[in-house]
């Protein structure tokens, strides 16, 4: 099963989950506030290329809008 991060549409707290691949029919609730009214977040992801370098891909990178990893902020 894999690990879903979600963001709770009424008092924004992010919080991860373990579920199935349809979370939407699992029920999952937020544990601060208990509302159903959660939302999947995109999750950042890493890898590695096969110099060794490191590559951050989705979520709240600073790096989602060059895509190359040689800008001015990841370098």
């Amino acid at each position: 099963m894999p690990i879903y991060e979600f963001i709770c549409s009424d008092c924004r707290a992010k919080f991860d989950k373990l579920t199935s691949f349809d979370w939407k029919s699992a029920g999952i609730a937020c544990p601060e506030c208990e509302s159903d009214k959660v939302i999947q977040a995109v999750s950042c992801i890493g890898a590695f290329k096969s110099d060794g370098q490191a590559v951050m891909m989705g979520g709240d990178s600073a790096c989602n809008s060059c895509h190359t990893g040689s800008c001015s902020t990841c370098h």
